[in-house]
């Protein structure tokens, strides 16, 4: 649990995030993060199975769900539904602590007939890509259930997961929002497709980002021509595929960075850089620092 910690993701092989679970056979995550872990305030857009429940507790981030922006002030929080597109970042690089809980659904898939009637009708309901945990009152009890598991953690010596207490909560926010959303789909077919198509070019660009990747094979990817998968970009993540992939490429590169004496020429290569001088442009643009820099200036961060 250490806010300077860079969180560097993995995926599947389907694009989705492969959550690093703080006990791997136990399909949970709860940390306090910091918005300045990333080098640019900004997370790479990923995807997952788990539910995604954020609570601002100092300062304030942007959201992007699917490509719709939400504004997440101190003491409000956002739940973010199975498998939808999501980052959070901070467009004038401000500070942000935050509690963050992943939970998988399948801790509650004991019996399948409720599993498949009143957790999926949730988790699986296109309506629903995100809720914004303010206003009603249910919607606040949730956000006071997570910001509560989250300070029972925090206080126990070993910071060992709660096991009842999270199947409990989790339960009980599944119950609330069963309660109250209209569980009945009425999500777009046409953007249900969209978004199909999108994460199987992300699920591409993650399996070649070594390699050269063109427009066209992206595309090809996902089933579109090259304006659609421009179009698809700029709607759901608001850049670029080009953008997108450097971005990921310099992500994949931090922990080699960090956490290895490799050579700025090595890690460009294996990144997917042509050349180390376009690697180091390429990260003093969206970091505002230098590689070399970078790596001294974390080497003498103290981590816990």
């Amino acid at each position: 649990m250490n806010g300077n910690a860079i969180y560097c993701s993995t995926f599947n092989l389907d694009s989705s995030e492969t959550v690093a679970y703080n006990n791997p056979l136990f399909p949970a995550y709860v940390r306090y993060g910091i918005l300045s872990s990333y080098p640019d305030y900004s997370a790479v857009s990923h995807w997952h199975e788990d539910l995604e429940f954020i609570v601002i507790k100092k300062g304030s981030m942007t959201y992007n769900v699917n490509g719709e922006l939400i504004e997440l002030p101190e003491g409000s929080g956002i739940m973010v539904n199975s498998r939808q597109l999501h980052y959070g970042f901070s467009p004038e690089y401000k500070e942000c602590e935050f509690v963050c809980i992943l939970l998988s659904p399948k801790l509650l898939s004991g019996n399948e007939w409720f599993y498949q009637n009143y957790i999926e009708s949730v988790t699986k309901n296109s309506s629903y890509p995100y809720l914004y945990l303010v206003g009603e009152e249910w919607k606040i009890s949730i956000l006071e259930k997570i910001d509560r598991l989250y300070s029972d953690f925090a206080s126990q010596s070993k910071q060992e997961l709660p096991y009842f207490a999270l199947v409990d909560m989790f339960l009980s926010i599944m119950k609330t929002l069963y309660e109250n959303l209209d569980v009945t789909p009425h999500g777009s077919l046409k953007e249900l497709n969209e978004l199909s198509s999108l994460r199987n070019m992300i699920t591409y660009i993650e399996e070649h980002f070594t390699q050269r990747i063109t427009l066209e094979s992206i595309a090809s990817a996902g089933a579109c021509c090259k304006s659609r998968c421009s179009l698809l970009f700029k709607r759901y993540l608001r850049e670029t595929p080009m953008t997108y992939i450097a971005k990921l490429r310099l992500r994949k590169s931090l922990d080699a960075l960090l956490n290895s004496d490799k050579s700025i020429t090595d890690i460009a290569y294996e990144c997917g850089f042509c050349g180390a001088s376009y690697y180091c442009e390429t990260f003093q643009k969206y970091y505002g620092i230098s590689p070399l820099k970078y790596r001294k200036a974390q080497s003498r961060i103290p981590h816990h």
